[in-house]
């Protein structure tokens, strides 16, 4: 029995000395221990709220969750309508796809109806590529008479077919802001253009393919219309004509810029009659305009700003006659005045503003950096 406990309490001093640190030979230190190879590894236990396996959302009426719904961005929104028939329901409601913001996107053919059956009443699609056609036929079967709810539409710069264009304004009638600035028409997309009779702003500057009828039809429809941009459209003299003399009397903003030798003094005689409450003009680079044209503007007394840059006939003398306009605030005129001229000038108008906007932003959806807005209203969420 001494031997057994003897035996033990070897095994137990070996087995300590075993386990004890070894000193380093030649006195070398222990390896570092980096502390960035390690990690801590916790699991957290799952909550009693959500492990009891109830859903709490079922609980909440949809107007709490729209409530919700209302602070996601449109990507969020898109995936919470994945998750079950309720959510997809709340998700396209349309309170919550009032304004969106689609400039410079790909859209695929068939895509536009998915948004527009939403509500969408402010749609910014400028310089987006859309693929044709804009609604499927299954679609137009199934609802041949969709109408959109638009009201603001900046389709500026955007790449689409005529008929597609044609397609999208034809399921467009309440519209009151419209932008095709830069963009292929023909005299069908104008027609569907007239019909929008609530229209107030229109810009088809640079825009490629307009003729004296369609000019006509959309003036004569769009009696609401106070802004109106087609400046460098190569308007005919016969388009011309028919802007001036049928255009709306409550026009209050007008761009008729780049009409090099289609417009006459005789033009703006007519317009002086037709739309006396003029507020802002713009005939920059209308080359066949002569001086006698300062006494004919000076026929607009509510005029505020005018713009005659590059009108190459129109004498340096001539602009003192501006004088009977008390109302005129802005005036511009670029590459028509030497440096000494300028200084004349601004010394005999001291309270007109000379040469401060080099761009127009008459019908203009975005104007300076606001490239999340149109027409002062908000895009994005």
């Amino acid at each position: 029995q001494q031997q057994q406990q003897q035996q033990l309490i070897n095994t137990q001093n070996q087995n300590k000395s075993q386990n004890r640190p070894t000193q380093p030979a030649n006195n070398q230190q222990p390896p570092m221990v980096l502390y960035d190879n390690f990690f801590l590894f916790r699991q957290q236990q799952m909550r009693e709220h959500i492990s009891d396996g109830k859903d709490h959302f079922s609980t909440l009426s949809d107007e709490i969750i729209l409530q919700i719904f209302k602070w996601l961005p449109k990507k969020a929104l898109i995936r919470c309508s994945y998750v079950c028939r309720r959510f997809n329901r709340c998700a396209s409601d349309e309170s919550l796809w009032t304004r969106l913001d689609l400039g410079g996107r790909h859209l695929r053919a068939g895509a536009l109806e998915n948004i527009l059956t939403r509500g969408v009443v402010i749609l910014r699609l400028a310089q987006a590529e859309l693929n044709h056609p804009i609604f499927d036929s299954d679609f137009l079967h199934a609802e041949p008479k969709f109408e959109s709810k638009l009201q603001y539409l900046d389709l500026s710069m955007v790449s689409v077919t005529k008929p597609s264009l044609k397609m999208l304004l034809s399921r467009c009638r309440q519209l009151k802001k419209l932008s095709l600035e830069h963009v292929p028409i023909n005299d069908e997309i104008c027609n569907e253009i007239a019909k929008n009779t609530n229209l107030e702003a229109l810009n088809l500057a640079m825009c490629i393919g307009l003729e004296a009828w369609s000019v006509r039809k959309i003036m004569e429809s769009l009696q609401n219309l106070n802004s109106l941009n087609i400046s460098w459209t190569n308007l005919s003299v016969d388009a011309v004509t028919s802007v001036v003399t049928n255009v709306t009397p409550n026009l209050l903003r007008l761009n008729m810029a780049g009409c090099r030798k289609t417009l006459y003094d005789s033009h703006v005689a007519s317009l002086a009659k037709r739309c006396p409450q003029l507020l802002e003009i713009d005939f920059s680079d209308c080359t066949a305009l002569t001086g006698n044209v300062i006494n004919i503007i000076c026929r607009f007394k509510m005029l505020e700003y005018l713009s005659l840059s590059r009108c190459y006939l129109i004498p340096a003398s001539a602009y003192m006659e501006l004088n009977n306009l008390p109302t005129l605030t802005y005036l511009d005129i670029f590459g028509m005045l030497s440096e000494t001229g300028m200084e004349l000038l601004e010394q005999n108008f001291p309270n007109i503003g000379i040469n401060k906007f080099i761009h127009s932003s008459v019908a203009r959806p975005t104007v300076g950096t606001r490239r999340t807005s149109v027409w002062g209203l908000r895009t994005r969420d």
